[in-house]
C-alpha cells in the first residue's frame, strides 16, 4: 500500500487547527472584508450624485496677441472631437444603437456639437451617453489683457463669472510674436498640460497643411482618405452557418468565453500559489516550534499531510470567497441585465464543462503543489533555507502564468497544447483551452494524469516528511549525500 491507514477524525483536527489558527487572526478578517468595503462603496458612488469627479471641468483661456490663431485653434479643437466622436459612433452604431439613431446622433454631431448629443443618448438610451467623450475643457476669454494681469486668476487669487457661476481659470495659452512667433502655456497643472497639447496639434497640422498645399494636396483630402480605409472583419469557419451573410462573423459574444477562461485560469493559479505558500510557511513555523514532532507523536505522517491539506485549503477557499461572490454576482447581472450579446456570451463562457474540469483542475493543482511544498517546507530548517529550496518552484509558477496569455491570444498555439500535459502548468493550460473546445478525452487525460503525478507527489512528499521530521534531517543533509555519493567528495568533519 502507497498509504496506510487514515483516522478521519484525527485527519479533521488537523486540519481544523490549521483553519482556525489563521481564521482567528485580525489580518485575515481585514483582508475578507476589503473586497465588500471596496465593492460597497464603488455601488454608492455610481448609484448616488456626490458631486465628485476624478476629471473635473476645467477653464482654458488663449491670450492671442497677434490676433491670428485663437479662432482657428477653437475650431480646429471643435473638429477634432467631432471626428473623434464619429469614429466612436461607428462602433457604437453596431454595438448598441440602431440606425436610425447613430444617424440622427450624426446629425447632432456635426451640426449642435458633442453636449446635444450626449443628451439625445441621455434621454433615449441611459448609459451609452458616457461611451461618448465628454468635454471637460472649457476654452472661455480672457478675463484681462497680458499675461501678467492673469497670472493671479491662474494662481487662484482671483476668480471671474462664467455662465453664471464663479470659476477659477486653470491655464492660459499665450502666443505672441517677439521677432518669432512663439507659444507659451502657462498653468498649475503642468502634469496634465491639456490647451498645450491642443496646441501642438493645431501647429503640427497647420504646418502639415501648409507642406501638403505646396504639393497641390488638402489636408481634408488625407483625412477622407484615411477614414475611407477598408475595415477588416473576422469571420470563424468553426460557427454554425444558417445561411444568413454574417452569421459566422465574430463578435463579442465569441469573445467573452476566452476572457472568462482568462479569468478563471488566473483565479486558479492565485488559489494554488497563495495555498501552497501558506502550507510552506505553517510546516516551517511548526518544524522549528517543535509542533510536528509532537502532533507525530500521536498522529500519522498520511494524517498530517491530508491534514494540512484540506484545512489550508479550506482557508484558501475562505479567503477568496468574496472574489468569488462578487465573481458570481457580476456573471448574474451581466446574465440578467445585460445587452443579448453579452448574455449569449456569459452563458456560453460556463458551460458545465468549464465549471466541471475547473474545480477538478483546482483541485489536482493545489494537491500537486500542496505537496510540493509540504516536502520543501519538511527539508527547510529556517524560513532563507525555504527561500532557497522554493525559488525554483516559485520560478515555475511565474512561467505558468505567463502561459495563459497565450490562450487568450492564441488559443492554437502549441505550447498551450504540451502545457496541456505538463503537470505543473496543465492545471492552467487547461483551462485557457476551454473555450476552442478540444476533445473531452485530451482534458481526461491530461487530468489523469495529473492525478497520477500527484499521488506519486503525496506519496513521496510524506517520505520526505518522515525524513526531515523524525530522522532530523533538512537541506543540508541532501547537499551533503549529493557531495559524498555522487560527487564523491568527503565533508570535512566539524
Amino acid at each position: 500500500m502507497i498509504f496506510p491507514r487514515i483516522s478521519l477524525r484525527r485527519t479533521l483536527l488537523i486540519a481544523q487547527r490549521d483553519f482556525y489558527g489563521y481564521v482567528k487572526t485580525w489580518g485575515f478578517w481585514i483582508s475578507f472584508c476589503l473586497p465588500f468595503v471596496f465593492g460597497l462603496l464603488g455601488f454608492l458612488f455610481t448609484i448616488m450624485d456626490f458631486n465628485i469627479s476624478l476629471s473635473p471641468v476645467r477653464y482654458e483661456a488663449i491670450l492671442d496677441e497677434t490676433g491670428k490663431y485663437e479662432t482657428e485653434i477653437i475650431a480646429a479643437r471643435e473638429a477634432g472631437q467631432k471626428d473623434i466622436a464619429l469614429e466612436l459612433l461607428d462602433e457604437l452604431g453596431t454595438r448598441f444603437l440602431s440606425k436610425e439613431d447613430a444617424d440622427i446622433l450624426k446629425t447632432r454631431i456635426e451640426t449642435d456639437g458633442m453636449a446635444a448629443a450626449r443628451d439625445y443618448l441621455a434621454e433615449k438610451h441611459p448609459g451609452i451617453e458616457d461611451k461618448l467623450p465628454e468635454d471637460k475643457t472649457r476654452i472661455v476669454p480672457a478675463p484681462a489683457n497680458n499675461i501678467d494681469a492673469l497670472k493671479p486668476y491662474i494662481l487662484g487669487d482671483k476668480t471671474f463669472i462664467h455662465a453664471g457661476e464663479d470659476v477659477k481659470l486653470n491655464g492660459v495659452l499665450h502666443i505672441y510674436n517677439d521677432g518669432e512667433l512663439k507659444v507659451n502655456y502657462w498653468s498649475e497643472n503642468f502634469q496634465n498640460p491639456l490647451m498645450r497639447n491642443i496646441a501642438r496639434v493645431y501647429f503640427r497640422d497647420r504646418a502639415s497643411q501648409a507642406y501638403l498645399e505646396s504639393g497641390g494636396l488638402t489636408l481634408e483630402g488625407l483625412t477622407s482618405a484615411r477614414r475611407g480605409v477598408v475595415e477588416v472583419d473576422i469571420f470563424d469557419p468553426s460557427k454554425t452557418a444558417s445561411g444568413g451573410e454574417n452569421d459566422q462573423e465574430v463578435n463579442n459574444t465569441d469573445r467573452i468565453p476566452y476572457f472568462a477562461a482568462f479569468a478563471m485560469a488566473m483565479i486558479l493559479w492565485l488559489t494554488v500559489f497563495s495555498g501552497s505558500y501558506m502550507l510552506l510557511t505553517s510546516m516551517l513555523e511548526e518544524k522549528t516550534n517543535k509542533l510536528l514532532e509532537m502532533m507525530l507523536a500521536s498522529c500519522r505522517i498520511s494524517e498530517v499531510m491530508f491534514g494540512k491539506l484540506i484545512g489550508v485549503a479550506a482557508l484558501t477557499i475562505t479567503a477568496m470567497l468574496p472574489y468569488i461572490i462578487l465573481g458570481v454576482a457580476v456573471v448574474i447581472g451581466g446574465i440578467l441585465f445585460g445587452s443579448d450579446g453579452v448574455r449569449a456570451g456569459l452563458i456560453e463562457a460556463f458551460p458545465p464543462k468549464m465549471i466541471i474540469f475547473f474545480t477538478l483542475y483546482l483541485i489536482l493543482g493545489y494537491v500537486f503543489y500542496g505537496s510540493l511544498f509540504i516536502g520543501l517546507g519538511a527539508l527547510s530548517e529556517s524560513m532563507q533555507d525555504a527561500q532557497t529550496l522554493t525559488t525554483p518552484i516559485m520560478l515555475v509558477l511565474t512561467a505558468c502564468v505567463l502561459i495563459i496569455p497565450v490562450g487568450l491570444n492564441a488559443p492554437d498555439s502549441p505550447l498551450l497544447a504540451i502545457a496541456t500535459w505538463v503537470p505543473i502548468s496543465a492545471p492552467f493550460a487547461a483551462i485557457v483551452t476551454l473555450p476552442s473546445d478540444p476533445p473531452l478525452w485530451k482534458l481526461c487525460l491530461s487530468a489523469f494524469f495529473l492525478f497520477l503525478c500527484s499521488v506519486g507527489l503525496v506519496w513521496l512528499s510524506g517520505r520526505i516528511l518522515k525524513f526531515g521530521v523524525l530522522s532530523g534531517a533538512s537541506a543540508k543533509v541532501v547537499k551533503d549525500w549529493f557531495m559524498r555519493t555522487v560527487l564523491r567528495r568527503k565533508q570535512e568533519s566539524s
